[in-house]
């Protein structure tokens, strides 16, 4: 600011010598400490500057690039409900700044909502847009379906990946060591951009020239015109400063897609909430240590990691559990204040470590009837936000367009509800997709009970019956756990040792879980997933290629202290059946999410079996998809082999 003072004043006609000094008063007794300008400080101001005047052109240069950008159809011969949908998006826009797109798997979502995003860029009512995905494994193909829209030459695009993954042992964190090895590899964000920003190749150069991947792609971000990157970097609070300290980044200015939205007051939930557990603490503690930080921090860090470490198991923290937690939360929160830390020198689980430590004290003082703190198994401490809706509301409010998207909302108006937007205000498009109505076969097998205290009894007719409807082609067997499709899959092969049964895997990638599919559909495979895994939802390539599939059970989420305090929420706002908010909504959409994989296409059809009788129960049975029509109730073998045989 002297700098630029000075400099100013070198510029008026007949100036003499102009000196710059900064001089530091101390307010107690009018002491004054007084530093001269360097010598060095008008090169750097005009440095600067030539930074922000290259930063501004490459603004301009962005705005000239988006008003040029063509006006493609992804498809050779688009369907006509498609259509119908992108003209009615391109009306809502008029309607409401924030719109929420209804379309079953399959539609074309993805590359209607970016058309849609493509057309506010083009025609100057935003200058970026940012996509969210709630699941890694769909960020290339958003990409994908991008560029189907518009060229690397026409649009800079980067998908943002963790910051973990980013990370490179063993490289300098020195700035001006390096800025040095910058300049010496002559990087250049935007060539990258151009080239496709790999998250691979980011990482591969990082490592030759000795720059951290991190601020590579950081630098790439502020090029950007397209960003798709995880709900963490919008909702959560810590990751949002990734996006926000961009250069030129204004929230006010992005259209902001969010795919999968029906899962987003879950994860924006999770987004808030915190956890800690006695061993990371203890490592975080003597991390510091190792690091040299100031006494203080490791003192109470270990205090800290000392109180988790004691902590019983408990569905809600004992007042004097809970006075201790605040009481040290406290003394961290202050921490960061009166002895700094230079978290450049931390590696990146202890960065996060530091950022908790000033969150735990602000979030337990905040926490009220819509939070929980509890101790899930011994030595874990969890604050759990019961509700985001508010804090996602203003989120998504702080955008100048929002547009959310999903195949299974729930009951009209319990989406916007959760997403803290009023239904009366959030403009809503419903895609039609006329041949799906005729796709499904649907029957709810009444003769089983699959609670857990009944499915025991039923093993035996809920194998017979996967095996029945194999004898025809393959079938999808949607489990609510591992657990209980481990017990079916022992049934199956106690009844028919060959009979080809497959259980997803836990914790395949996308390459394994796509080779698993394959070689199980090759097989007329009895395919044994779980609802909500990455099968259920997500992963598209179970359409047109299922004859059957049975989703055995609802799918509720498990009985613990959070869903119940869910459940009292839910109660306490005076909810009519709070038990189906807190328990039946969340797992009969997982089963909507996972049947509507089934028809992707027009010829698709699939024969569709819900095996248990709480599905014939009108809470249940009002929250399936209208697409499945009136299921006819078997209530025993003679009707279940009828059925099989004309389906």
């Amino acid at each position: 600011q002297l700098g630029a003072y000075c400099h100013a004043a070198r510029l008026r006609p007949g100036a003499g010598e102009i000196i710059g000094e900064l001089v530091f008063v101390d307010p107690t007794d009018g002491s004054k400490q007084t530093m001269a300008l360097p010598d060095t400080a008008e090169a750097d101001l005009l440095q600067q500057a030539e930074t922000l005047a290259a930063h501004a052109e490459n603004r301009r240069a962005s705005h000239a690039r988006l008003l040029n950008l063509p006006d493609r159809i992804p498809f050779k011969e688009p369907r006509p409900e498609w259509l119908q949908a992108c003209a009615d998006l391109d009306q809502a826009t008029m309607e409401s700044p924030i719109r929420l797109m209804v379309a079953p798997t399959g539609f074309g979502k993805t590359s209607a909502a970016l058309r849609h995003g493509l057309s506010l860029l083009r025609s100057g009512r935003a200058g970026r847009l940012l996509y969210l995905t709630g699941k890694g494994t769909g960020q290339i193909q958003v990409l994908a379906e991008l560029r189907r829209l518009a060229k690397p030459g026409e649009l800079r695009a980067l998908v943002l990946r963790p910051r973990s993954e980013h990370e490179i042992d063993g490289l300098s964190d020195d700035p001006e060591e390096i800025r040095r090895n910058w300049a010496r590899a002559a990087i250049d964000p935007q060539a990258l951009l151009a080239d496709g920003a790999e998250l691979r190749r980011i990482r591969e150069l990082g490592r030759i020239a000795g720059v951290p991947p991190w601020d590579i792609t950081k630098a790439m971000l502020g090029h950007a015109e397209v960003v798709i990157c995880d709900y963490n970097y919008v909702f959560s609070p810590r990751n949002r400063s990734a996006l926000e300290t961009v250069p030129g980044w204004n929230d006010s200015d992005t259209v902001l897609i969010v795919d999968e939205a029906h899962n987003l007051p879950e994860r924006a939930a999770e987004c808030l909430s915190l956890r800690d557990e006695a061993q990371s603490a203890a490592d975080f503690a003597f991390t510091l240590s190792a690091c040299k930080a100031p006494a203080p921090w490791c003192t109470t860090m270990q205090a800290w990691a000392d109180f988790l470490h004691r902590l019983p198991k408990a569905d809600a923290l004992s007042p004097d559990d809970r006075v201790e937690a605040m009481a040290l939360a406290e003394k961290m929160s202050l921490l960061g204040t009166a002895f700094p830390l230079d978290t450049d020198t931390l590696p990146e689980e202890a960065r996060a470590g530091v950022w908790n430590a000033a969150l735990w004290s602000q979030r337990l003082e905040a926490a009220d009837l819509g939070w929980l703190l509890w101790s899930p198994k011994p030595g874990l401490l969890n604050l759990d936000c019961l509700s985001a809706a508010k804090a996602t509301g203003e989120r998504l409010g702080a955008f100048a367009h929002a547009l959310l998207m999903t195949a299974t909302p729930g009951p009209r108006g319990a989406l916007a509800a959760e997403c803290g937007l009023d239904p009366d205000t959030l403009t809503r498009v419903d895609a039609l997709a006329p041949w799906r109505q005729e796709a499904y076969t649907v029957a709810i097998d009444g003769r089983v009970d699959t609670r857990l205290k009944t499915r025991e009894s039923h093993a035996n007719r809920t194998a017979n019956a996967l095996l029945k409807l194999s004898e025809e082609g393959a079938v999808a067997a949607f489990f609510p756990s591992y657990r209980y499709a481990e017990s079916i899959v022992a049934e199956i092969q106690r009844l028919k040792p060959h009979a080809p049964v497959a259980l997803q895997p836990r914790g395949l990638g996308p390459e394994g879980t796509a080779r698993f599919v394959e070689e199980a559909l090759d097989r007329n495979t009895i395919l044994c997933l779980i609802l909500g895994g990455s099968l259920g939802e997500g992963v598209d390539m179970l359409g047109g290629r299922i004859r059957s599939a049975v989703v055995v059970g609802p799918a509720l989420p498990e009985v613990n202290a959070l869903q119940e305090a869910r459940r009292k929420m839910h109660v306490q706002d005076g909810a009519e059946d709070a038990f189906a908010l807190a328990y039946v909504r969340p797992g009969m959409r997982k089963v909507n999410q996972a049947l509507g994989r089934l028809v992707r296409a027009p010829g698709h059809t699939a024969r569709v079996l819900l095996h248990c009788r709480r599905f014939a129960d009108e809470t249940y049975k009002t929250l399936l998809s209208t697409e499945y029509g009136d299921p006819e109730i078997l209530t025993d073998d003679e009707d279940f082999h009828r059925w099989t045989a004309r389906s």
